[in-house]
């Protein structure tokens, strides 16, 4: 997985540079306003999928979406070209939080929420699948609510061994959110990105977001207070101040977009445990977060 190994699958490209590399694939700049990404994990139907998808949200909001252009396998992974996008990642030029500025940065997070949560679900987000799953998330005709609750119970079942030791009272924590779940009125589906973060958005010098970007790993037709709970979280998920943060956020979302307070915290707590062991095939042997989500639990 050296970068040399990498590059090996981008031969014929030129010269290339590695810009980004995560849990989801590696991030060349190529020649010719365009860049590579190397798949880690995701098969060929997959990205079909996903190119369906950039495909069907192109133009429909304020800021660009990725664009395929070619999709192909030289090597052991998949790898698709796609069009450069403009702009630099928030946190390499967001003021850090409780700094002068850093409000100008939130409410950047908080205006691409709010234009997602306005955009209509595309048909292709039923047959699309999330982490690391072979299904659709959501087919037609199930519930939001069902779709949630049914992906919870088989992350809490397939990793029970590794969350159960660090959350407390496990199995009432796990029963108590999932009635909580239940309560929840079903909403009108949008798109859901599911990983808003300072590094998928790209902004330019006045921190206005000009793209956003990897959308795949946890998007599907849904809630957009989904969202807005996971991004506050997101934003700053390993730092000691993330409880601080989120509550700075949640305080915008209620007054900027009408969030229910109370909605968010039930919806952070799932998408703690949606991605708790998200990282567990990360060929770069990153840290677990299932302890941060029994710090998020246990408080």
């Amino acid at each position: 997985m050296s970068d040399d190994v990498l590059q090996e699958q981008l031969r014929g490209y030129g010269e290339v540079e590695q810009v980004a590399i995560g849990m989801q694939g590696a991030v060349y700049r190529l020649p010719e306003g365009r860049v590579a990404k190397i798949w880690f994990h995701a098969g060929e139907e997959e990205l079909r999928r996903l190119g369906e998808l950039y495909a069907a949200i192109e133009g429909r909001l304020p800021f660009r979406t990725p664009r395929m252009l070619e999709l192909h396998r030289p090597g052991p992974y998949w790898v698709t070209i796609e069009a450069e996008l403009p702009g630099v990642p928030l946190h390499t030029v967001a003021p850090a939080f409780g700094e002068p500025g850093w409000k100008r940065a939130r409410d950047c997070v908080v205006d691409v929420l709010a234009a997602l949560a306005e955009l209509d679900a595309p048909a292709v987000l039923h047959r699309m699948t999330v982490l690391d799953e072979a299904d659709p998330f959501r087919p037609e005709g199930v519930s939001w609510i069902d779709a949630l609750t049914g992906l919870v119970g088989r992350r809490v079942a397939r990793f029970r061994d590794q969350l159960a030791p660090a959350i407390d009272d496990f199995d009432a924590n796990v029963e108590r959110l999932l009635n909580q779940l239940s309560e929840l009125k079903e909403p009108e589906t949008r798109l859901v990105h599911g990983d808003v973060t300072a590094g998928n958005i790209l902004v330019d010098e006045d921190l206005w977001p000009v793209a956003v970007l990897d959308l795949g790993l946890l998007t599907m037709p849904g809630d957009p207070v989904f969202d807005a709970a996971a991004a506050g979280s997101l934003i700053e998920l390993w730092s000691p101040r993330v409880r601080e943060v989120e509550a700075a956020f949640d305080k915008a979302f209620v007054e900027q977009l009408g969030y229910d307070a109370e909605q968010l915290l039930v919806y952070r707590r799932v998408h703690s445990l949606l991605i708790a062991n998200a990282h567990d095939a990360d060929p770069y042997g990153r840290d677990s977060a299932v302890p941060l989500a029994a710090k998020l639990f246990n408080r």
